[in-house]
C-alpha cells in the first residue's frame, strides 16, 4: 500500500497554459495585468557589481514584462540592470539575453522593456549603479487572463495530472509518499513506486523540528546537537532544531519498522543503498547486510518514506504536459457522463495514450 503524505504544491501545466490551449480569455485588462515592484522608484546610491537586489516576483503561469523606468542620472552616472530567475526563490542565475541597455546621461529619462522568456517560477532584477546616484525604478508586469471558470480549469488540471500519473505510474511534481509493507522482502532489495525518486538535500539551518532525516553530508554541522546519535553519513534522526553549519540531510529513503509491541525503529541507512536512478526506484541492502530480524506486527510492519517527482514544472517531459492539455480540453468540452441528447460521450483522444505510453512504468 502507498499513502500520499504531501501532495504537489504546483501543477505541471499552469492556468495560463491551459487557457492558451483552450483559447480562453474573458478577463478585463485590469484583471489580466498584475504589476509588482522589484526596484522601488527612487534616487539610488552607487552600488557595485549588481549588488542592488530587486524583490522577486512569482511569474509561474504568467507572461512577464520587465519595465525599467529611468529618471535622471547623476553626472557621470550609469545604470546596468539584468534579469535573474530561480526555481526555489533562493538560488539565482542570470537570464540569457536578460541584460538591459546601459542607461547613461545620454539616454536617461526613458522607459525600457524586456520580455521574460524563461521557464522558472521566480524572477527578479539586479542592478549596478556607477559614477553617481541615479533615479530609476523597475517593475515586473505579469499578464494572465482571468475567467469565470478558473476554479473549474484548476480542478481539470489536477485531474489531468492524476490521470497521467496513474497511466504512467509516475509522480510528476515533487510529492511525499509512504510505502507500507507487511514484511521485509525475501530478496535483498525492495522496489519503490512512482519514479523518478528524489533525494533532495536540506542544509542545516533549515531542518524542520520533528521531521525525520537521513544524513547525507556532515560539512561543519554537529548533528548530535539536533537529535542524531552520531555524526555519521546515513544516520537517521528526528530533528530537534534547525541546526547550523553546512551539513545536509534528506527526508527521503527512510525505513522504519514496527515490532509486535507496535514500537517503531528506524533502520540504519548505512545498511542500505537508496537507488534513485532505477525505474522503479530501489532500496537495496549493502554488501553483507541483512534485513532486521525483529518479529513484526501482523500488518503494515514496514514503512518506507520517499519523495518522488521530476521536481519543478519545467522538468516534466513535454509529451506528458501535452497529454495533460488534451485531457483538459476533452474534459472541458465533455462535462457530463451522458450528453443531454443521449449521445454516447466521446472517449479520450487516442493521442493521449500515444503521448503517455513511452513513459509508462511496467516493472512494479
Amino acid at each position: 500500500m502507498i499513502k500520499l503524505v504531501a501532495p504537489p504544491a504546483t501543477e505541471p501545466v499552469s492556468l495560463a497554459e491551459t487557457k492558451a490551449h483552450l483559447r480562453l480569455d474573458s478577463g478585463t485588462l485590469a484583471d489580466n495585468l498584475t504589476p509588482a515592484q522589484s526596484i522601488v522608484p527612487d534616487s539610488h546610491a552607487i552600488a557595485a557589481a549588481y549588488s542592488l537586489l530587486g524583490s522577486s516576483a512569482d511569474v509561474l503561469g504568467y507572461t512577464a514584462l520587465v519595465i525599467l523606468d529611468a529618471g535622471l542620472n547623476g553626472a557621470g552616472g550609469t545604470v546596468d540592470v539584468k534579469l535573474q530567475d530561480s526555481d526555489d526563490n533562493s538560488t539565482w542565475a542570470d537570464v540569457a539575453s536578460g541584460a538591459f541597455t546601459q542607461v547613461t546621461e545620454a539616454n536617461d529619462n526613458a522607459i525600457y522593456e524586456k520580455l521574460y522568456t524563461g521557464v522558472k517560477q521566480y524572477l527578479r532584477v539586479v542592478c549596478t549603479v556607477a559614477g553617481a546616484a541615479c533615479s530609476f525604478g523597475v517593475s515586473i508586469l505579469k499578464s494572465a487572463p482571468t475567467s469565470a471558470e478558473d476554479d473549474l480549469l484548476s480542478a481539470l488540471i489536477t485531474t489531468a495530472r492524476q490521470h497521467a500519473e496513474n497511466v504512467c505510474r509516475r509522480a510528476l511534481i515533487t510529492q511525499t509518499w509512504e510505502l507500507w509493507l507487511d514484511a521485509f522482502p525475501t530478496r535483498d532489495y525492495l522496489e519503490i513506486p512512482l519514479p523518478p525518486i528524489l533525494e533532495p538535500a536540506v542544509t542545516a539551518g533549515s531542518f524542520a523540528t520533528g521531521t525525520v532525516y537521513r544524513i547525507l553530508s556532515l560539512g561543519t554541522t554537529d548533528f548530535t546537537l539536533i537529535g542524531a546519535s552520531a555524526n555519521t553519513v546515513g544516520v537517521v534522526f528526528t530533528a530537534t532544531g534547525a541546526g547550523t553549519g553546512t551539513g545536509t540531510a534528506t527526508a527521503s529513503g527512510i525505513v522504519k519498522y514496527y515490532d509486535t509491541d507496535d514500537i517503531a525503529t528506524f533502520m540504519d541507512a548505512g545498511d542500505y543503498l537508496f537507488d534513485s536512478k532505477s525505474e522503479p526506484g530501489r532500496l537495496a541492502l549493502n554488501y553483507g547486510e541483512t534485513w532486521p530480524s525483529t518479529t513484526l506486527r501482523p500488518a503494515n510492519g514496514v514503512c518506507v518514506s520517499f519523495i518522488a517527482g521530476y521536481g519543478a514544472a519545467s522538468t516534466v517531459p513535454r509529451a506528458i504536459k501535452q497529454a495533460m492539455l488534451l485531457i483538459i480540453g476533452h474534459l472541458y468540452e465533455n462535462r457530463e457522463a451522458i450528453a443531454v441528447s443521449g449521445a454516447i460521450p466521446k472517449e479520450l483522444p487516442l493521442a493521449v495514450d500515444a503521448l503517455l505510453m513511452p513513459y509508462r512504468i511496467f516493472g512494479f
